[in-house]
Order: structure tokens, then sequence, then C-alpha cells
């Protein structure tokens, strides 16, 4: 399920506390994906900002934000996106929610380098609007991989040193052609990206890969802000990161060098 706020957060750790938590695609104030597996939660972080796809929901002036804390675990709880994205097929393991595959939560053994991203769908139930000139603003995006010796968060991933890409994929992400998605490049370091056209979502991600030694992270957290700047468009985005076997590595079918850490609601 999706969310509709501005900050978008996804984190994985070892460690099991209770149930594992997961981030929805929102459609409100704030994001955070985090996913625990036990550790306590050593990073966290709230900023606030406009909202990115209900803001006909938002009171004038209105500038109530939960603390961080109590955010993200709303935000990686199961059954808390505050919407669905279309096109996706509800048999999809991550349809109505956050996601983590069984297998690959920590990278696998030999595997050195990570990658943080994010997507943005048109909320299911809207109705269809259409702006050529809308955007998506992203910033701050950041990837930090959580080291199991020492249990800091290191930074290896920054928006403000490296290039955000991507394109339009098609919505189920089948093997069809994406298409090209307008990518600009704003004054104040954010990325201005245009809005999914029908049938297609926006699926982007900063371009140097986060690289860290073999067998040393046992966890990853990305973050991002996101907001539109139509009032009118009802969007739904989710935070994700995929592990990589190395900086170079390229794309093969079936994942076999990129399987995913897993996504928020």
């Amino acid at each position: 399920m999706p969310f509709s706020s501005y900050p978008f957060r996804f984190a994985f750790l070892p460690f099991a506390v209770g149930e594992n938590f997961g981030l929805p695609l929102f459609a409100r104030k704030s994001v955070t994906l985090f996913w625990l597996i036990g550790a306590s939660l050593t990073f966290y972080a709230a900023w606030e900002g406009p909202v990115l796809a209900n803001q006909s929901e938002a009171s004038p002036g209105d500038k109530t934000v939960a603390s961080p804390i109590s955010d993200a675990i709303t935000q990686n709880t199961p059954g808390k996106s505050q919407g669905y994205a279309v096109g996706v097929p509800k048999n999809y393991a991550w349809w109505s929610g956050s996601y983590k595959p069984r297998v690959t939560t920590a990278p696998p053994a030999d595997f050195t380098a990570v990658t943080g991203w994010g997507q943005v769908y048109p909320k299911a139930g809207a109705p269809k609007y259409s702006n050529p000139d809308g955007s998506i603003l992203i910033a701050n995006a950041k990837t930090y991989v959580h080291l199991s010796a020492t249990r800091e968060w290191i930074l290896v991933q920054d928006q403000t040193t490296d290039e955000i890409t991507g394109s339009h994929f098609i919505s189920d992400f089948s093997a069809k052609p994406s298409i090209q998605m307008r990518l600009e490049a704003q004054p104040d370091g954010s990325v201005a990206v245009g809005f999914p056209p029908p049938g297609y979502n926006d699926h982007f991600w900063i371009i140097k890969r986060g690289t860290y030694a073999a067998g040393s992270v046992d966890g990853v957290y990305v973050q991002m802000d996101m907001r539109t700047n139509d009032p009118n468009v009802k969007l739904v985005a989710n935070v994700g990161a995929d592990w990589w076997r190395d900086e170079t590595a390229d794309f093969v079918r079936g994942f076999a060098n990129n399987p995913g850490a897993g996504m928020s609601n």
C-alpha cells in the first residue's frame, strides 16, 4: 500500500522486535520506512514539509507532525498504508503494504553494494488527472548501511553529491521497455521528475551505488523527501533498497545481481 507524505524512509535491521515494521506507500505528511529485525533503533529522522498527495485533507496552516519514532512505527506497521497503487496486481507481495523478502533481508555474504530507490504511482480510486507541467520534487535522498560489528550507521549514498536517475516503468514491472522520465536538477539540489503517465510509474534511484565490505552489513536505511507542485494530483509513493553484487554489476533478469532488501508501505 503507498503513502502520500513528504519524507519517505526505509530501514532494515537484524534482530527481531516483535513484528517486523514495514512502510506503506503514504499519502500524508511524513513517511519513514524502517525495517527492524531486532537491534535497538539507532538512527531515525523526521522532516516537516508539504503534503505529497492529499493536500485537500490538511487544514490551512496545519503543521502538526507526529514524533519521529511514532511516525516511523506507523509507516512501518503493515496495514497502515494510506492508499493503493494503480496497476499493481493484487497478488504481488507488496501490493497491500510493506514487503521484506525472507531470504535477502541481509545482503548475500559476497555482495558489496546497495542502492536506495523510490517509486510513485497514481493513487487507486482517485479521478484521472493529467498535468504535463506537474512535477514531483525529490530531495535529501540518502542511504545508510548498518555495520554488524559496531552497530554504526554509515552513509553510503547522498543526493547532495550523487545524481538521481530513473524512468517510467510499466506499472507491474513486466518485461516491457521503460520510457524516458523528465528529470530536472533544481538550484537547491533537489530533482524534479514528471508525473507518472497512464500505465506507468516513476521509479528513481541514486546513480552511484553505495559500497561496503563483504560480510560487514546487516541492515539498510533509506530516506528521501518528496512533494508535488500540483495540489490536484493524487499520488502514492514508497521507498526501498536493493543489494547489489558490486559497484558495477549489470542488471540481469531474475535479480541475481540485485535482490531486493525490501520496501515500505
